[in-house]
């Protein structure tokens, strides 16, 4: 039970370490070097460690663009965007609606089968967010609203609705033979050098920002040694390098690891403690509030996660 906690604290973080990198930089161009690291450390590790699953078969070349292109392009280029105004509680909750909404893209797509049970549960979850979203920050209106929701909400949402999406088509190129390291080698590389191209053609050239208050305080031995610019290079390369280590490494493997010993059902419900990680490291390291709507909806999405999952067991 200790190494799930792990997993999900670890994953938890990177919501807490990714706003914090883009203090430094543009969040499409932090997206770019993070999956051309962690793609290529992937691809380095299927190579040399399990050469007999390094395959790749042209007629899946859809498949691939597909993960590529809504799980790990889109839906964290619309992620990191929306973390620029959201709290990282606040992402990582709305990131729960992950298991509601793929339940419905395979209701509609793959005719999968929905119990009144899971339907209820479903209801109730997605009724739970309502506080939360209602609960919305100055910061968070920026653009407009589109129903009363932000404009990064639904960016937040949008990200969901991908990233789940993404993981049934990764799920279909499993069922082929592919190893997950391969896919997710291949697939965060291609959305790497993708964001790498729209981060110049929307973003202009890379800017490093000085840390905030350096000077004043923070990191002055850096600062002095290296000057704020160095500085800020440094701290942003620490932060990329830590979620490459924390979510593609230490959380890849850990999860690989307890899928052996755990049912995949109860892992995924595990992860709703994943936000209550995620807003206790958004309190302590970036100082965020967490108001009682946070806690509203985590209790609410709980019973429906729990009405959810009980016909899974």
């Amino acid at each position: 039970m200790f190494l799930i906690l792990m997993l999900y604290m670890t994953f938890a973080s990177t919501f807490t370490i990714a706003k914090a990198a883009l203090s430094y930089t543009t969040p499409i161009f932090l997206i770019a070097i993070r999956m051309l690291i962690g793609g290529g450390l992937l691809l380095m590790y299927q190579y040399w460690c399990d050469y007999k699953h390094w395959r790749f078969s042209w007629s899946d070349i859809g498949l691939l663009a597909q993960v590529s292109f809504f799980e790990y392009y889109t839906a964290f280029i619309f992620e990191c965007w929306a973390l620029q105004w959201v709290s990282s509680s606040k992402a990582c909750l709305i990131f729960n609606l992950s298991p509601f909404v793929t339940a419905i893209i395979s209701f509609f797509m793959f005719k999968e089968r929905l119990t009144w049970k899971k339907r209820i549960g479903l209801a109730i979850g997605f009724l739970g967010f309502i506080p939360i979203i209602r609960a919305t920050a100055a910061q968070e209106n920026i653009g407009g609203s589109l129903f009363g929701i932000s404009m990064p909400e639904i960016s937040l949402l949008a990200a969901v609705f991908c990233a789940s999406y993404g993981w049934i088509v990764l799920r279909e190129m499993q069922r082929r033979g592919y190893a997950i390291v391969m896919i997710n080698g291949l697939t965060m590389t291609t959305a790497g050098f993708g964001a790498l191209i729209t981060s110049f053609l929307l973003e202009g050239l890379p800017v490093i920002t000085p840390p905030q208050g350096c000077l004043g305080g923070a990191l002055p031995v850096l600062c002095n040694n290296i000057g704020v610019y160095g500085a800020g290079i440094v701290m942003f390369m620490i932060y990329t390098m830590s979620l490459v280590v924390l979510a593609h490494i230490i959380g890849f493997n850990l999860y690989g690891y307890l899928l052996n010993r755990y049912s995949a059902t109860f892992i995924s419900f595990a992860g709703f403690v994943t936000p209550l990680f995620a807003a206790l490291f958004g309190w302590i390291f970036l100082c965020e509030d967490i108001g009682n709507s946070f806690f509203l909806t985590t209790a609410i999405v709980f019973v429906g996660l729990l009405l959810f999952y009980q016909d899974e067991l």
